[in-house]
């Protein structure tokens, strides 16, 4: 499995590679549909993708989101959670600075505001429309919910178990690399990411829960001098459809102290496929991943090597304008499926969720969500715990 992820990430950043290459040899149209294509953003509710992002001062650009929930939550018959949460409130800051060069900053108050943090700040040089050159605090294209995870974009109250769990959603790296998309024929295109960041720390291997890669993620300093690497490609065979492939690979343990070898490198292997696809009847997106992990052979057994998992919506709009005091509502009707395996070695250690329930849109900035879940968790002995919850929740764009 190491070997077949490491296969994937060489192949999708070859890909990007010979992509950016045609990229450099196309030529600019004044096709409106092909102006469309290229600007567009690369996923739906992604970057670029965000209302509200009004001229504050010249060239700034100011928006954001807010969300806030209420959670009854029970496991085993037990109340484990009942109460309110003000759970994030986020700015979004964009500047063109010229024709070539764009900076875009995200900062996330969360709980509350005691975890505040820089989910994301880039500096872009756009030298052709299939090709530019991003610098910075990167949001990873691992996936795509990482790409488009704003809570008044997802229809549920919760991130998807494979994003939390086990590709660390929102995960943000310091980095460089390369982004562009490519127009095929109509509304068709390509579009690539591909980077060099941080990568993962020691933390992935946690003494009290085992391996879990999002306890590694914030390596802001690079701990072992050891560069990983991401890249995503994307097809879009229209405006409504888009397939992504994804995969990162790096070392992340410390191997070397003051020029000498103290230990044998180890990394941590992800590759990822996703969708999104809307038919006006009904909306699909999903995603699903899998990583490989070295652990000491001393480990092996008490630490996950392998982990994967996979999550799809189902989001079916009605009742747009049946309130004549808001023409511009709508209803959803909604369902998700997601598990996560957190060792796929053991029978244990997994958790499989089914969630149901309804929106209502008073715009399609502003979301009220009422979910009701159910699911069941297994602990590293195989151990099941029952779970389900209610949950209501608000968010909006402003």
């Amino acid at each position: 499995m190491m070997t077949s992820c490491r296969r994937l990430l060489l192949a999708i950043i070859a890909a990007t590679g010979t992509l950016g290459l045609a990229a450099a040899e196309a030529q600019e149209t004044g096709d409106a549909a092909t102006r469309d294509t290229l600007d567009r953003p690369f996923v739906r509710g992604g970057r670029g993708d965000r209302p509200y992002l009004f001229d504050l001062a010249g060239r700034l650009a100011l928006g954001g989101y807010a969300e806030a929930h209420l959670r009854y939550e029970r496991e085993d018959g037990v109340t484990e959670d009942l109460g309110f949460e003000a759970k994030r409130f986020n700015l979004f800051f964009n500047s063109q600075i010229s024709d070539f060069v764009r900076f875009g900053a995200e900062l996330e108050f969360e709980d509350a505001a005691r975890e505040v943090k820089l989910e994301f700040m880039t500096i872009d040089l756009l030298l052709h429309r299939a090709f530019g050159v991003r610098g910075g605090m990167i949001l990873v294209p691992l996936g795509r919910f990482n790409l488009s995870h704003d809570s008044p974009r997802n229809p549920f109250t919760d991130r998807p178990l494979v994003s939390t769990d086990i590709l660390s959603v929102a995960l943000s790296q310091p980095g460089l690399g390369a982004f562009g998309a490519i127009p095929l024929e109509g509304t068709a295109r390509f579009t690539y990411e591909a980077y060099a960041i941080n990568g993962f720390n020691e933390g992935v291997l946690d003494d009290e829960e085992g391996t879990r890669l999002p306890a590694g993620r914030e390596n802001f300093e690079n701990n072992n001098r050891r560069l990983s690497w991401v890249g995503r490609i994307a097809f879009s065979p229209n405006t409504d459809a888009d397939f992504g492939i994804s995969g990162m690979h790096g070392q992340y343990n410390v191997s070397t102290l003051d020029g000498e070898t103290i230990d044998e490198g180890r990394s941590v292997s992800i590759g990822a496929v996703d969708w999104d696809f809307d038919q006006g009847l009904f909306q699909i997106s999903g995603e699903a991943a899998a990583a490989e992990i070295d652990v000491p052979e001393s480990l092996e057994g008490l630490f996950a090597t392998g982990q994967w998992g996979v999550y799809t919506d189902v989001i079916v709009p009605f009742g747009s304008g049946w309130l004549a005091t808001m023409p511009r509502s709508r209803f959803e009707a909604k369902a998700r499926v997601d598990y996560a395996d957190l060792d796929r070695h053991l029978p244990g250690d997994d958790r499989f969720r089914f969630s149901i329930g309804v929106n209502f849109r008073p715009t399609s900035d502003t979301v009220f969500k009422l979910d009701y879940f159910k699911g069941r968790a297994h602990d590293r002995f195989n151990n099941a715990a029952d779970q389900a919850g209610i949950l209501f929740s608000a968010a909006t764009y402003f």
